[in-house]
């Protein structure tokens, strides 16, 4: 019981505790801002409208703008050739045509207390008259979102929201305007191509690669790359977007480093629709044929349609990357544009990352027997060569009629080895140990003795043409090597399993050819 009230009396001396903290921080406020205001007492602090405006300038701390309206465009004063956003001055003034007050207060003598006497940020507003305006805008109420803001001609201190004040924190970088960079989705790139330093690393697809894309490095090595680890790798360019605006004059790139660049080259298609060449309506062209008059020929005519159709475009853009600036991002410029930018650091390293390693399939062959033409086995010394043909179906001598016999004969898939069919899922069964292998480490100019204990070549007319080897390497490896160059170590027992399913399909085909 004592322990609950002495618990009970703690509690009480908290309580005190926070009511005369949140007393002295209320008498530590101006008097005039200790009660609450409603929608309701909004009063209008300034209001002009947009086209009145003919000059406008800003003091933000120790940066000055000063700006120009003529003939419905503005201009940054001190320098007219700056490529000032029509979009972004204008979203700078509309926050400026209708400033509403949430509170007036007068007597005002410390203006230090509301953070005027020394201003961060002062407006000046003049019309199309001539007459000016200053705003002055000062501290932040958190405690209600406001700021203090006075106004020339005025003793009064206003209230206003603070999305005023932010509204106004701009640079001159954050005027300018911005080149845009395509929307590119991941699936419709087709290469990347990085040249840095003189060397290049080109990623894309490949048609003679098992997984449709492949990864060239400097050295002219080429490697299957995995298509989903590509994918993830050319989503980025999705979203890539400008940083900061830097500079409109280019006459020094190598100020910025863009006189040598990186260059990034991205290739993509786009899907368009074009117009065809007119089309006749049907109608219409019926009755041309028929010989009517002139007359209802030059209706036919305005009876002409525009078709359009969707068709596949290839684009290309190439970003040009420079060194970092002092807070580590990097300049960069579109290789066709005209201003220099800053691109954010995770962007660009994310973008010249590129890790063979990370990107390799971890298959020896990650092939599908449908999309190949052939598939040719050598093991002890025999060679076997996998086929498939579309082959008529056998119909049923049973209950035969004309229909049928005038009917399109149905095909079907079977697959053959040395011209000799083969259990479809005999083959089937086998085939998928070949390309489920997987490599466990990658090794460079391993020394072999002997003939491979197999030997597969990938065939597809116009592509793929690649072979692969499987040698004997130590207690716990078997090393494959192939025609492009690689060298790994694969697990012995995955290759065992391998070569016990092929030796045990052949005996099965073999019995079935008796």
């Amino acid at each position: 019981m004592k322990k609950q009230k002495k618990g009970l009396l703690a509690a009480i001396v908290v309580l005190v505790l926070l009511i005369g903290v949140y007393l002295a921080l209320r008498a530590a406020a101006p008097e005039e801002d200790q009660s609450a205001s409603t929608e309701a007492d909004t009063k209008t602090a300034f209001e002009i409208k947009a086209e009145d405006i003919s000059e406008l300038s800003i003091e933000n701390g120790k940066e000055s703008y000063h700006f120009s309206r003529k003939e419905d465009k503005w201009t940054y004063t001190e320098d007219e050739n700056f490529p000032l956003s029509e979009s972004q001055i204008q979203n700078v003034v509309s926050n400026l045509t209708s400033i509403s007050a949430v509170r007036e207060l007068e007597n005002t003598e410390n203006l230090a207390d509301y953070g005027l006497d020394n201003p961060e940020i002062q407006v000046t507003v003049t019309d199309i008259e001539g007459k000016e305006t200053e705003l002055k805008f000062g501290d932040i109420n958190d405690a209600v979102s406001g700021c203090y803001m006075s106004k020339s001609g005025s003793h009064k201190v206003y209230l206003v929201d603070s999305s005023v004040k932010t509204g106004l924190e701009v640079k001159l970088t954050d005027l300018a305007e911005k080149e845009e960079i395509p929307s590119i989705a991941a699936s419709s790139v087709k290469k990347v191509e990085i040249n840095r330093n003189n060397e290049t690393q080109t990623l894309g697809e490949e048609k003679s690669s098992e997984t449709g894309w492949s990864y060239k490095d400097s050295d002219g090595r080429i490697i299957a790359a995995d298509s989903s680890k590509t994918g993830e790798y050319m989503n980025q360019y999705s979203t890539v977007a400008w940083n900061d605006f830097v500079a409109y004059d280019t006459d020094n790139l190598a100020e910025y480093g863009l006189d040598n660049p990186t260059k990034v080259t991205i290739d993509y298609q786009v899907t368009e629709s074009v117009p065809e060449e007119k089309v006749k309506d049907t109608e219409e062209d019926e009755k041309a044929d028929s010989g009517e008059n002139g007359s209802e020929k030059d209706e036919h005519a305005q009876g002409e349609t525009e078709a359009v159709k969707e068709v596949t475009v290839d684009k290309q853009v190439v970003f040009l990357i420079g060194k970092q600036d002092t807070e580590g991002n990097y300049y960069a410029k579109l290789q066709d544009g005209k201003y220099v930018y800053t691109l954010l650091q995770s962007t660009v390293e994310s973008m010249l990352n590129i890790n063979p390693e990370e990107l390799v399939s971890s298959l020896v062959s990650d092939y599908s027997f449908a999309d190949l033409d052939k598939v040719t086995f050598v093991r002890n010394e025999q060679t076997y060569a996998a086929v498939k043909k579309e082959v008529e179906k056998e119909k049923s001598p049973k209950g035969k009629n004309s229909e049928e016999e005038d009917a399109e004969p149905e095909t079907e898939t079977k697959y053959y080895l040395n011209d000799k069919e083969i259990d479809k899922n005999l083959f089937t069964t086998f085939f998928s140990t070949v390309t489920s292998m997987e490599w466990q480490e990658q090794i460079k100019n391993a020394q072999v003795q002997g003939t491979p204990e197999m030997m597969i070549t990938f065939e597809k007319e116009g592509g793929i043409q690649n072979t692969v080897e499987y040698y004997p390497y130590d207690t716990n490896f078997y090393l494959e090597k192939d025609t492009k160059g690689n060298e790994t170590l694969v697990n012995k027992m995955k290759v065992k399993e391998m070569l016990d399913s092929f030796d045990s399909m052949i005996k099965k085909w073999e019995k079935g050819k008796e």
